[in-house]
């Protein structure tokens, strides 16, 4: 059963319109689109009706993504809007990011394509959610304000179930919805801030990054509710491996962050073995199997040599793929230079 989708193409190219179309198709979607290549036609599609998703390339030979995020803006559209682009550098990826798109695809990596789009849907209901509650509860508010004392006590009684009902759609948008941890939102909002703090104090904080090894192999094998409880058991056992003042989050997929406030390279290290161990220790039960479970782990220190955020969570990413390509199930730790990789552990 197709789920129907309301796509709005911002791209120049019909061959590159369809193999999105295509993979939008093959992830369960059956998409009702338009395709615009210039900021008239766009602004018309956005007159003409609402859109569910949209979804640009970068540049284009008459108009761009960040022109088309600048008329989002302008007409307050909540849709989420994705950007699925050839090569581009890192600074123009980030500097969209900043302007409002919710996430940056290649086109030779379109398999991504789907699952983003299902949690940037999840995410948007969240929020619509929310600002209903919120407006629920300022209207509750108003009203109770206006009412003779004897509906005072249960409008009161109202208002307190309007922000339960706030305080849990807040907790909901700020953790990932499968784990429970921190969702990408919050998670890197919370490592910008121990940054800042880092700036200040010139506090040493690490940065983990951790993927889950032949994920696609265990859901190919297994199934996708066998591969969701693995993210589980990854994500409980990061938590009991962890210090209390460290910041676990997902990052997307079978990807986690893990940020540890006044941390060196080694202690990051330290923490990475144990955490490598109890994987190792803990596989994935059920019934009818076991599953091994092994993680592959990319860690970065901040240094003077960062100029932002980006630059350590980059560095952890580039470690991380070392660690993939040396065989998996290790950590490998990046020195200050993206090229540079100093030191592995099984």
């Amino acid at each position: 059963m197709f789920k129907p989708l309301r796509v709005l193409l911002i791209e120049d190219s019909p061959a590159d319109a369809l193999l999105s179309l295509h993979e939008l198709r093959r992830c369960g979607y059956e998409p009702l689109h338009a395709r615009v290549a210039s900021l008239t036609a766009m602004q018309a599609a956005l007159t003409e009706q609402s859109w569910d998703i949209i979804i640009a390339d970068y540049s284009l030979a008459h108009f761009s993504a960040r022109a088309a995020l600048v008329l989002c803006k302008e007409r307050a559209i909540d849709a989420p809007f994705i950007i699925v682009a050839s090569a581009v550098g890192d600074e123009k990826a980030v500097a969209a990011m900043k302007a409002g798109a919710h996430d940056f695809l290649a086109k030779g990596n379109l398999a991504r394509l789907g699952p983003t789009i299902e949690r940037e849907l999840r995410e948007v209901e969240v929020r619509r959610a929310c600002k209903r509650a919120e407006a629920a509860l300022q209207k509750a508010n108003e009203e109770l304000e206006a009412k003779v004392e004897a509906r005072t006590r249960a409008l009161v009684r109202t208002n307190l179930k309007l922000r339960q009902a706030i305080n849990k759609l807040q907790r909901l948008s700020r953790e990932d919805a499968l784990t429970g941890l921190l969702n990408r939102r919050m998670i890197l909002e919370r490592a910008t801030g121990e940054w800042a703090r880092w700036r200040r104090y010139v506090s040493a904080f690490s940065l983990m990054i951790i993927d889950a090894d032949d994920f696609k192999t265990i859901n190919d094998r297994y199934g996708h509710l066998a591969g969701d409880q693995v993210l589980k058991l990854i994500a409980h056992t990061i938590k009991r491996s962890i210090r209390t003042v460290d910041l676990v989050g997902r990052l997307g997929g079978e990807e986690f962050v893990v940020v540890m406030p006044e941390t060196s390279a080694e202690g990051a290290l330290a923490a990475s073995q144990n955490l490598m161990s109890n994987i190792r220790q803990s596989p994935m039960r059920t019934d009818d199997f076991n599953i091994p479970v092994t993680v592959s782990v990319g860690i970065a220190t901040v240094s003077l040599d960062d100029k932002n955020f980006d630059s350590v969570l980059q560095r952890a990413d580039v470690a991380l793929y070392a660690a993939k390509r040396q065989g998996k199930d290790r950590a490998v730790v990046s020195a200050c230079g993206f090229s540079e990789l100093m030191v592995t552990s099984v």
